[in-house]
């Protein structure tokens, strides 16, 4: 149970999670829901942090994710998408990544 528990919290289902969550709270102009995106990538990131090639950089995933939330706040939506797109670009990557080494 408690590895299940450690899968989800670090894994694939709360990635996914804050990626709906934060580009639902984009499109809608809610800052508290890209803040709240924030909060459920935190585990991931600094997961990724402890993986060498994301050493050091993972751990401003967050911190991008709340200067979104700030930009959605102040009605920036093109700055708040901007702020967002290296956590979309780092997920892609990691999928691509994890997609491939399956594969083979």
């Amino acid at each position: 149970m408690n590895q299940t528990l450690t899968l989800i919290v670090f894994g694939w289902p709360f990635i996914a999670l804050s990626l709906i969550i934060t580009i639902a709270g984009i499109m809608e102009n809610s800052a508290w829901l890209v803040f709240l995106g924030a909060i459920l990538i935190t585990p991931f990131s600094y997961n990724l942090n402890s993986v060498p090639p994301f050493g050091g950089i993972a751990l401003f995933i967050p911190v991008l994710h709340i200067a979104s939330a700030g930009a959605v706040f102040e009605e920036y939506p093109v700055l708040a998408w901007i702020l967002f797109a290296p956590t979309i670009s780092i997920l892609i990557f990691l999928t691509i990544i994890g997609t491939i080494t399956d594969l083979f």
